[in-house]
């Protein structure tokens, strides 16, 4: 077989990178804002920088960390019909997350997302089969603090039993999450055996985790959940300005992010993960249509892959094209690209204004373009067959392709 895919960086390239980010972890170490997860690591064989305030990881852990982590992964459904299983070849597709607001994309009207928007976008990826698994596609935002979490958790359970990649913001959250779905499948130990939540853990760049997630995740970890540890540099902001640079800098995050979850429990399942982009920097923010991003993913996806990990570092979306698409093959071209990225989980239907809204009408959209624009991966057939050797004979004699059974 053989398959459309992107590829960036040489052998020597992904070694390079692997070698610095090591170095990086070694020297420089990272901010861990946990007395828990700090101590922990401490306790498997880190160590403090000389003024006691970064982690130091030596290359042994990450190896070791490297070595426990599972090569396959299942994010499972409620019903067991839309079970995943990474990697298996293909790219699994979600819509993008945590939205703020909800955009009536023929009007422009705006309006505060909440739990019942939440509601229904988790029905719409529920009847939408483009969709594989679902992420609380916008906020709980009338709920306090406390309770955003957890209610989006039980509104993305409650209204779709397709698998939810959820986020915990700290260790409680977790715990709340952990017996949440628990009670869904007949307890921990089934859970853990048949996760049908999985949480998204950002490792704050540059090299910092934030004390609620970095817990969140040491507590997921604990008990067999699958976390992401999507890292989302912004290229000249809060990473180098270079490909190469940010590809260090997130490799470095990553690692340290699976070390982190494997001294939590060993095995633990981990997907590593970028959302990383180029910066704009005239405006401060991030730029998902920068003609890098495809190539930065690229890169993250090729080192996921190197450890052998399963990824996810694919952005599915055509960010506001909806209203102005002709047809779905008129946004193939924005998409196509992100299905040749070496990733076996993406998300982005749905999003608008580089994802802090969201829109039914794009996702739709998003999603009949997604229909056209996988095909580019699909597999091939390569062997004597479809190579066609005798085929390519006859004709060179009698001009004739249309005519042979081979064509037909």
């Amino acid at each position: 077989m053989a398959r459309g895919k992107l590829e960036i960086l040489s052998r020597h390239d992904v070694e390079r990178i692997h070698g610095t980010s090591v170095k990086v972890l070694e020297k420089v170490g990272v901010m861990v804002h946990s007395p828990l997860v700090s101590d922990a690591l401490l306790s498997a064989g880190a160590a403090r920088s000389r003024d006691g305030t970064r982690i130091l990881i030596p290359e042994e852990m990450v190896n070791e960390a490297i070595r426990n982590a599972p090569k396959s992964i299942l994010l499972a459904a409620r019903d067991g019909r839309n079970d995943i299983v990474i990697p298996s070849g293909r790219l699994f597709v979600a819509n993008g997350g945590e939205g703020v607001y909800i955009k009536d994309m023929l009007t422009g009207a705006r309006h505060p997302a909440d739990s019942r928007d939440l509601r229904d976008f988790a029905m719409l990826s529920e009847a939408m089969p483009q969709a594989d698994f679902f992420w609380p596609m916008v906020g709980a935002q009338e709920q306090p603090v406390e309770l955003k979490g957890i209610t989006e958790a039980d509104v993305s359970l409650r209204h779709t039993r397709k698998h939810v990649q959820a986020m915990a913001t700290n260790m409680q959250e977790a715990r709340d999450m952990v017996d949440l779905a628990a009670l869904l499948v007949g307890g921990k130990e089934e859970l853990a055996k048949r996760p049908i939540i999985s949480a998204v853990e950002c490792p704050i760049s540059p090299l910092t985790f934030e004390h609620g997630l970095v817990e969140g995740q040491f507590e997921l970890s604990k008990w067999g959940i699958p976390v992401v540890a999507m890292s989302a540099a912004v290229a000249g902001l809060t990473s180098p300005v270079t490909i190469a640079g940010t590809a260090a800098q997130v490799n470095a995050e990553n690692l340290a992010s699976l070390v982190i979850s494997q001294t939590a429990k060993k095995g633990a399942p981990f997907i590593y993960s970028s959302d990383s982009s180029p910066g704009d920097l005239q405006g401060g923010s991030i730029d998902y249509s920068a003609l890098e991003a495809p190539l930065m993913r690229t890169a993250m996806g090729q080192m996921g892959r190197s450890y052998g990990l399963p990824t996810m570092v694919t952005g599915i979306g055509t960010e506001g094209l909806s209203v102005t698409l002709a047809n779905a093959w008129e946004g193939v071209a924005h998409v196509s690209l992100q299905a040749m990225v070496p990733s076996d989980l993406g998300s982005g239907l749905g999003g608008v204004d580089q994802a802090m809204g969201a829109s039914t009408e794009q996702f739709v959209a998003d999603a009949w373009v997604w229909d056209i624009a996988k095909n580019i991966a699909r597999d091939f057939e390569f062997d004597d067959a479809a190579i066609a050797f005798e085929i390519i004979s006859e004709a060179g004699v009698d001009g004739k392709f249309l005519s042979k059974r081979h064509t037909v």
